[in-house]
């Protein structure tokens, strides 16, 4: 029955396809409609400034070829959003007439698996490949300077990118998660890489930088050439590793889905984690901050599932939207005096964190930054889950507004403090208590020796008046003694 059902509707999509493809033949060479805009059947097209046509929007089901003329007219602009969301499209020709691809032109064409650029394409708009999940290859010519924003992003199928020798800027997010690359060939013009470009990439393994100077590929790392910046790692990077001393920053995306990282040592020379910089590091379980960083992307660590516990520098000012989301064993989180903003959903489901300390340096939290779990789908409040803040701060608005339980932690404070104090006071007076009586008792014991030195030197005086008393008294009798004898 199934095979039944596939097969009608595989002759029902061939039937369609056969009716919208006669009116390409019907009217390859006639257009119809306003001066301004003109309909084959197949295709809408506008006159431009320069008197070509521009392909406004496709409406047939299949299509494998751009056409280069109608009406004796050179077809070089497909405009924007022409081929969004054209299902039927596998194997697409661009003809060398076209010099201009505007942005969204094949956003989510989700069967398109090899496009033909021309050869003359000068400007290629950002979001033009947007979402081709099908896509394999591609071929950028050398007329194209600039590779814009999310151009090729999340292409997933993309394995192969050829790049013309005159790109100098590759754009943000602009081959973000093509998961299949797994070498890539910077080319010798190249200058500059955007935010998130080589983000989530699962399989590259080999960076070619053999004809650039303006960058290096050391120790599986592409950096600038002054070391300064990491743009992106291989993901066969493993184990324990250090960042190169001297590194300011570490790029949107730098080692994301390096799945074989266990720990990652930070120098104080990294002021700046960029968004998703450990993306899907699912086995990094520890990560070495140091005094001198200032701001954590969004992103930064989400899904990285090993992660026990962090302490934040001091330095730090702002931590941003999902930083730590899906964190799910971390059960320990030191936030400092100094941190200014922490963004939404920044601890989103990290289910083991039980308990946090908001500082007072706080002004801003986003909408479920804390305490919050995911279950079907839905944000639902983490079960005994308790913050740490102070009174007025944005930490107890937080709380309050969010509903969750917590404790005014300077209110404690206050009552420790105004307790020590009073046992300073206690222990005080009981010093100033002592230290008198210390003072009364050596003051006593020096008053009664001096008063028994002084008996003692009466005492001795009186013995010495006696003594000197006797000699006299002797002294007389003897004298008296000698004068009597005389006289007999």
């Amino acid at each position: 029955m199934k095979k039944t059902i596939n097969k009608l509707a595989a002759v029902l999509v061939a039937g369609a396809a056969a009716l919208c493809c006669l009116p390409n033949v019907a009217f390859a060479d006639e257009l119809q409609g306003a001066e301004d805009t003109l309909y084959d059947g197949s295709f809408y097209y506008e006159l431009t400034p320069e008197h070509t046509y521009k392909i406004t929007k496709c409406t047939a089901i299949i299509v494998e070829e751009v056409p280069a003329v109608r009406n004796g007219t050179a077809i070089t602009s497909i405009g924007e959003g022409a081929f969004a969301e054209c299902t039927g499209i596998s194997s697409l020709t661009i003809p060398d007439s076209v010099t201009t691809i505007e942005k969204n032109a094949f956003y989510g064409c989700p069967a398109l698996k090899k496009v033909s650029l021309p050869r003359k394409l000068k400007t290629l708009g950002d979001h033009a490949f947007f979402s081709c999940t099908a896509l394999e290859s591609i071929d950028i010519p050398d007329t194209i300077t600039e590779i814009q924003p999310y151009t090729f992003a999340l292409c997933d199928n993309l394995n192969e990118v050829k790049m013309g020798e005159n790109v100098t800027d590759i754009g943000e997010y602009a081959f973000y998660q093509c998961g299949r690359i797994e070498s890539f060939k910077l080319p010798s013009s190249l200058l500059s890489i955007g935010d998130n470009a080589m983000g989530c990439w699962y399989s590259i393994n080999k960076i070619d930088v053999s004809n650039n100077g303006s960058f290096i590929y050391e120790d599986n790392m592409l950096m600038d050439k002054g070391k300064s910046k990491i743009y992106r790692a291989a993901v066969e990077t493993e184990g324990e590793i250090t960042i190169p001393s001297g590194v300011s920053e570490i790029c949107s995306g730098a080692f994301s889905t390096c799945a074989q990282i266990t720990a990652v040592h930070i120098p104080s020379s990294v002021l700046t984690i960029g968004d998703e910089a450990f993306r899907q590091c699912t086995n990094l379980k520890n990560v070495d901050f140091s005094e001198g960083l200032r701001s954590i992307g969004m992103g930064a660590f989400l899904f990285d599932q090993g992660i026990l516990s962090l302490s934040i520098p001091t330095t730090v000012k702002s931590i941003d939207e999902v930083a730590f989301a899906y964190c799910m064993k971390l059960n320990k989180v030191i936030l400092p005096e100094g941190v200014e903003s922490i963004g939404k959903e920044a601890f989103l489901v990290c289910d083991e964190l039980k308990q946090i300390s908001i500082p007072k340096s706080v002004k801003t939290i986003g909408k479920n930054a804390f305490g919050y779990t995911v279950e079907n789908s839905e944000r639902q409040k983490l079960d005994g889950f308790n913050m740490s803040v102070f009174s007025g701060s944005a930490g107890e608005k937080y709380s309050k507004s969010e509903k969750i339980p917590h404790t005014v932690t300077d209110i404690n404070i206050k009552r420790v403090a105004f307790i020590t104090i009073m046992i300073g006071l206690i222990v005080l007076v009981l010093v100033f208590a002592l230290t008198l009586m210390k003072r009364s008792k050596k003051t006593a014991t020096a008053g009664a020796r001096k008063a028994a030195k002084k008996a003692k030197e009466l005492e001795e005086e009186k013995k010495y008046k006696k003594i000197m008393s006797d000699d006299e008294i002797q002294t007389s009798n003897e004298a008296k003694e000698d004068s009597d004898s005389e006289e007999e």
